[in-house]
């Protein structure tokens, strides 16, 4: 097939799927098209993200040669199949675990009320807040391709209802149980607000670091510079020493693609890890209450520290139970 063929069909699915799933488009994917003689058209499937996992079939558009739609799934079945926005249902299981590391469904504040006081080396998190009000309506950004044709998700409009926590009702719940440092992502509306809590919660609040993404997405490029960083405030309990070398506080990596998230604010596991390598020491305690993808839990165990993690979220904590435990499932530690 002629690549200019190829991309137009692939152009069409795409505006398809944008049509039909302003929503959901992160967690759509489409396959290259492939062609059947008896109807004289292409086959697109539709699938879900790969993110680490395997993809799940959703269908198959039909594609005339001129790239008209022929035929395609009601999007109702497409949405019954997406694990993550099928009906809500409780996961199979509500935890995983293996040797000094758990990962469980629940509530993650309600959790910490069981944990001893200051029982925790250090608290590493990435707590809603509300970054999917930052972007653009679908209409305005739709999903574009890459030059094969392979779809690429910009801003995805509206995140879901989970994308919004208040920062002291969790900070209260959760700091009294901090005995070491605590590191959260957040806006960079609520640095000042981060920090106050801090303070009042009686850490010394050593300040913002920044995340700053080698990859920003271009988004509104042509009116305003791409925002390329994101926010962390840090704090420690007085006395805690800081295990890591001299560093700056601006760290430096690529942000996942989306075909390698489960969770459209998913952090690089190189960042995590390196947090958890200067703010805690081997063998300590690491938590976190708003686990998502598990990348926390992956990153400190992968340093020989303890984990737990929390994802109130039951599609999400399915997709990524099978996620840590693929990672750390064969993993071998001195």
């Amino acid at each position: 097939m002629a690549a200019e063929r190829k991309l137009a069909m692939r152009a069409a699915v795409n505006e398809w799927i944008s049509d039909r799933f302003p929503d959901h488009r992160m967690l759509l994917s489409h396959e290259a098209p492939v062609y059947e003689p008896s109807a004289d058209a292409w086959n697109v499937t539709l699938t879900t993200k790969r993110n680490g996992v395997a993809a799940v079939p959703l269908g198959t558009v039909v594609v005339a040669a001129d790239a008209s739609i022929l035929a395609a799934p009601q999007p109702a079945d497409v949405l019954a199949k997406l694990p993550a926005h099928a009906p809500e249902q409780a996961p199979a299981r509500d935890a995983v675990s293996g040797e000094r590391w758990e990962f469980r469904h629940g509530d993650g504040i309600a959790a910490a009320a069981e944990l001893p006081d200051h029982g925790i080396d250090l608290l590493l998190t990435d707590p809603p807040y509300g970054i999917s009000q930052r972007y653009t309506c679908e209409s305005q950004v739709p999903r574009r391709l890459r030059k094969d044709g392979s779809d690429f998700i910009m801003p995805k409009g509206h995140f879901g209802d989970w994308d919004a926590v208040d920062p002291h009702a969790w900070t209260d719940a959760v700091l009294p149980k901090v005995g070491g440092w605590a590191v959260t992502f957040c806006a960079q509306a609520q640095i000042g607000t981060y920090t106050d809590i801090f303070t009042a919660h009686g850490f010394v609040a050593v300040g913002p670091m920044v995340w700053q993404k080698t990859n920003p997405v271009p988004f509104n490029h042509r009116y305003k510079p791409v925002n390329a960083w994101e926010a962390i405030v840090v704090g420690k309990r007085s006395g805690t020493p800081f295990g890591g070398e001299m560093v700056h506080n601006v760290f430096v990596h690529k942000s996942p693609s989306p075909q390698q998230r489960i969770h459209p604010t998913q952090k690089p596991l190189p960042l995590i890890a390196e947090f958890v390598r200067l703010f805690s020491e081997p063998k300590g305690l690491v938590f976190d209450p708003f686990a998502g993808s598990g990348t926390t839990v992956i990153a400190a165990r992968q340093q020989d520290r303890a984990a737990v993690g929390y994802e109130l979220d039951p599609a999400l904590f399915g997709v990524a139970a099978q996620r840590v435990e693929a990672e750390l499932g064969s993993l071998s530690l001195l």
